[in-house]
């Protein structure tokens, strides 16, 4: 059946949020390095804040996250539906939640209130009656009629774990959490249950008010006094979780066991005194649309609802469809600044609930041009024109209609598309949300200069050996020619190792071993075919393929991929004489993150020492 006959158009999406899953994994490893070596538990509660809650799930577990949150049990049941069999953690709960559900698919649970422990129990109560009657009538049915006076058949098998419960303690915040006056009894109720077999005790957690520095040091010291006030009583805890984004950043020691990082994930600040940018992370929503209308008025036109805005010269007047429905601010009247080809233009009078109208005085603006109200510049553009002609942010726009980064991007209506991409160019984003759903997170570190990558390359030889295959992804300028000159040190390699762009592949003997280094840039290849054209001796040799993403796999099973991202705005394009990509790259920190895949290749290698 054709695209017409199901109702089904070709044409781009009138509105649409791009979700960048690169930029996501990037701020998670960014925020990882920072809370190093607590645990990420990464906050997806509404749905990722606006961005998608299944798509940005399984690109933090890809980025390192090891844990999943949501508000309530009925995201975290749908997280389960999905696949996912991480830890994952709901902490609002009406009193009729679906505790049962809970219990079946083993959430971890948020509990405030002692009432919440007795449906905990109750559900695991439930459960088990369930898997007894069940094993009694499986037991029956295979021996007949068992007689009146006959024993139970025992405890049933297979039931799911017990229950975690992370027990809340309210440090000031004045939301859900138990008061210092009912933490005791909430602690001892808890402690029974967990005598029992009823569910696990086993964590304290809270919440900060981000009020003010003295504001979060007092809950800090409020929730110590919960916690030893919880160990005084005898429980035995495994896990403390206080920080969020914030505190994740600026306040090591919030950190204890997690930091559930949200906001930040998103390339969202949340410091009013210092942006995203600054903080190393990238916006990741990006909200567009097209130019719908244009037309050319005179001087002394008002423009939308209330004639708020007048023009005060000939001028042209674009019409985009994004409105208050969509998530642009009402509030943000007379302020608001959207980006169109390199420049920003204002926000013409004010915003209806389905257009706003943009004034772009003299420029050649046509139908179907995009409109970019926040996020990243397309990455044609990226880095055009001068600071007042950057892409406006999530923040600004906060600041235009006086709320918050995180109220901007979660605000976004449901008719926006959103499209999931990567820095790809041309990817729609379909194939890597897929890999981020299977794929495991890896190791992560912050390299803070070229000496440092340097050094880093020498180290990591000790993790190679015969059969080795190290894919090096990331763009022109991010030190993958300087790490590998690192590995070449660390291997002993004879001679110094420089980029093969030239040669395609250049192998390099080492003076110990014996295990050669074969150096690979993939960049003018094409398909995997080209590369199995080289005719590379992978069993016996270390391999080292840059741009080989996408490629290696069809030719090798297990391998390993060290990303290398760099700040974004830094050059790009700046390449030495022997054809490196470092050449005179800023010297800026990058994060490197490596991981371990098991593709499908034909190629069987040597296992990867780390």
């Amino acid at each position: 059946m054709s695209d017409e006959a199901m109702g089904v158009s070709g044409a781009a999406p009138e509105r649409v949020a791009r979700v960048n899953l690169d930029a996501f994994r990037h701020n998670v490893r960014v925020l990882a390095a920072h809370a190093e070596p607590s645990e990420i538990m990464l906050a997806v509660k509404a749905d990722a804040y606006g961005h998608g809650m299944i798509q940005l799930a399984a690109a933090a577990l890809e980025a390192g996250a090891t844990w999943l949150a949501v508000l309530d049990i009925p995201a975290a049941l749908e997280l389960r539906a999905a696949g996912f069999t991480v830890p994952i953690f709901a902490w609002m709960h009406a009193p009729n939640a679906d505790f049962d559900g809970a219990v079946s698919e083993e959430i971890d649970i948020g509990v405030s209130a002692e009432w919440q422990l007795e449906r905990i129990a109750q559900a695991r109560a439930k459960l088990v009656e369930r898997a007894r009657a069940a094993a009694d009538g499986a037991a029956s049915d295979s021996a007949g009629d068992p007689p009146d006076d006959a024993e139970p058949s025992g405890a049933p098998t297979a039931l799911p774990a017990l229950t975690r419960v992370h027990l809340k303690i309210d440090t000031g915040l004045h939301r859900n959490g138990a008061t210092p006056e009912q933490w005791p009894a909430l602690v001892r109720r808890a402690m029974a249950l967990d005598e029992e077999g009823a569910l696990e005790l086993y964590a304290v957690w809270s919440h900060l008010a981000d009020a003010s520095p003295a504001d979060d040091s007092d809950a800090l010291e409020k929730f110590r006094a919960a916690v030893a006030v919880a160990e005084s009583l005898g429980a035995r805890l495994q896990r403390l979780h206080l920080a969020a984004s914030s505190a994740g950043i600026r306040m090591p020691e919030a950190r204890f066991n997690f930091v559930r990082f949200g906001i930040a994930a998103y390339g969202v600040s949340p410091f009013d005194d210092e942006t995203a940018e600054e903080l190393g992370l990238r916006a990741v929503m990006t909200l567009a649309a097209p130019v719908v209308s244009v037309k050319r008025v005179p001087a002394g036109q008002g423009v939308s609802y209330g004639f708020d805005y007048r023009t005060e010269a000939p001028t042209t007047l674009a019409l985009v469809p994004l409105g208050y429905a969509d998530g642009i601010p009402r509030a943000s009247n007379g302020k608001g600044q959207v980006w169109i080809a390199g420049t920003r233009y204002p926000v013409a009078g004010r915003v209806a609930m389905d257009q706003i109208v943009i004034d772009v005085g003299d420029a050649a603006v046509n139908v179907g041009d995009e409109v970019i109200v926040f996020g990243e510049a397309p990455s044609a553009n990226a880095g055009a024109g001068t600071a007042g002609d950057s892409v406006p942010t999530a923040e600004e726009w906060a600041g235009w209609a006086q709320t918050i980064g995180d109220e901007i991007v979660a605000r976004v209506g449901p008719r926006v598309v959103r499209q999931y991409v990567t820095d790809a160019p041309g990817d729609d984003g379909a194939a890597a949300a897929a890999a981020a759903a299977a794929a495991a997170g890896g190791e992560s570190w912050v390299i803070a200069d070229p000496e440092a990558m340097h050094a880093f390359g020498v180290a990591f030889a000790e993790r190679l050996g015969a059969g080795s295959v190290l894919v090096l992804t990331g763009e022109l300028g991010a030190g993958k020619t300087t790490f590998t000159r690192g590995l070449g040190e660390g291997l002993g390699v004879r001679g110094s190792v420089t980029s093969p762009t030239f040669v395609l592949a250049r192998t390099h003997p080492t003076l110990s071993t014996g295990v050669p280094l074969v150096h690979v840039d993939a960049y003018r290849l094409g398909s995997a075919a080209e590369l199995d054209d080289l005719d590379i001796d992978f069993a016996n040799s270390i391999v080292v393929v840059e741009w080989g993403s996408g490629m290696i796999e069809n030719l090798v099973g297990e391998h390993l991929e060290l990303v290398i991202e760099r700040p974004r705005g830094a050059r790009a394009d700046v390449v030495q004489t022997d054809g490196t990509d470092d050449g005179d790259a800023p010297v800026e920190p990058r994060t490197v993150t490596l991981h371990h895949h098991r593709g499908p290749g034909r190629v069987a290698t040597g296992a990867p020492r780390g």
